[in-house]
């Protein structure tokens, strides 16, 4: 029997058999690299869909050039996880429209590598709005972040950061992308749909404790600008949110108690996840060792890791009595050397309101204990 003469459901299966995850989420705890989605050339801007690599797209792709058949049930599947550049929008809207598979893309991933605000209607709210994705993802300069949300940059130090990009990936309801967001009376971006979900990656430290006197350097983060700026559109945006990912690697422990401040705003917040030093496998700390020639003092970077934690700690205490979270998650656990550490630093701090789930899982759930001693704790840890 011919691979065509089978039933359109046996195709589909074979086709299913090639999808995956999304592979820009596989390397989302990662430091964040500008090569991974469109580039502007001399020539023009070219759209690399996924990772240069990508098992899955490569399949995907090899299966749309066979038949009209098969290219039919192969292309709802490559489209479900989509890359583009601002620039290119109007070509993807009309790929998708043509071929009817807006309704299949379930996330989007815009590789923004400068500023394109003169573009009308606003690229992102076009978006938003002809595409119902769940799932909204946007890589791009740390001050091309600060323009989208209308706020001050508030950092004058991006030259001591090797932070070529960061990641901002929010997660909406389904119900939420039905809304239509109104051309002439634009939002801000922080705020365009009532996300729930917020993935905030920003990347590597390291390069700037190569610096004289690093400890005042200030972080090229929106975070910290959204803090100093007193954001409406911020504040908004932390107030409705269920699930928060912070994401870095060995940030100064005063840049995360500025990130920390935004994170006591969001009162609704359900379950926090933080992870402050590289992967398991990563290289990124051997990296940086051998481009500082010396000039980095190993221990400064696990030192602002360990203060950081102890600052982790007040704020799910806080937000223990003065929000809703109940799920704390340390992904630093997953780092043999700093294990117990970690563990016994969090535990000691939380063990009376917090249970640890298990040994080395790095997930922490709160009890259902309580007291007016734990409300006017929280509150005296509140900063003014």
């Amino acid at each position: 029997m011919l691979l065509l003469d089978l039933p359109n459901e046996i195709l589909a299966r074979i086709v299913m058999s090639h999808d995956t995850a999304s592979p820009f989420d596989v390397g989302l705890l990662e430091k964040p690299k500008s090569a991974l989605g469109p580039r502007e050339t001399n020539d023009g801007i070219r759209l690399m869909s996924v990772p240069a690599g990508s098992n899955r797209q490569n399949a995907l792709k090899n299966l749309t050039l066979t038949c009209r058949l098969i290219r039919a049930v192969a292309l709802p599947v490559l489209f479900k996880h989509a890359v583009l550049h601002p620039l290119l929008l109007s070509d993807f809207l009309a790929f998708l429209k043509k071929h009817s598979l807006s309704h299949h893309v379930m996330s989007v991933v815009v590789h923004v590598s400068g500023h394109y605000n003169h573009i009308h209607p606003a690229w992102w709210a076009r978006l938003l709005n002809e595409v119902p994705a769940t799932r909204f993802s946007v890589v791009a300069p740390p001050e091309v972040f600060a323009e989208l949300a209308n706020i001050h940059s508030w950092s004058n130090d991006a030259w001591a950061f090797d932070m070529p990009v960061q990641v901002l990936r929010f997660d909406q309801s389904l119900e939420a992308t039905r809304t239509k967001i109104d051309y002439d009376d634009l939002p801000n971006f922080l705020v365009g749909r009532p996300w729930e979900c917020m993935v905030y990656n920003e990347g590597s430290s390291l390069s700037a404790y190569t610096t004289y006197e690093f400890f005042l350097r200030r972080t090229p983060s929106l975070l910290t600008a959204l803090h100093f700026n007193s954001s409406a559109a911020g504040d908004a945006l932390f107030a409705n949110l269920l699930q928060f990912d912070f994401i870095a690697i060995f940030p100064f422990y005063n840049h995360v108690d500025e990130v920390l401040k935004c994170i006591r705003k969001m009162k609704r917040l359900q379950k926090l996840f933080v992870k402050l030093c590289p992967e398991p496998g990563s290289t990124a700390f051997d990296d940086e060792m051998e481009v500082a020639g010396g000039a980095l003092d190993v221990h400064d970077p696990w030192n602002e890791c360990e203060t950081s934690w102890m600052l982790i700690a007040h704020t799910v205490l806080f937000l223990t009595v003065e929000g809703e979270l109940h799920e704390l998650h340390m992904d630093d656990v997953k780092i043999e050397g700093l294990r117990q550490n970690l563990e016994t630093a969090l535990n000691d701090r939380l063990h009376e309101r917090w249970r640890y789930r298990e040994q080395g899982s790095g997930i922490w759930r709160r009890s259902l204990r309580g007291g007016q001693g734990e409300a006017r704790e929280a509150r005296e840890m509140n900063p003014a």
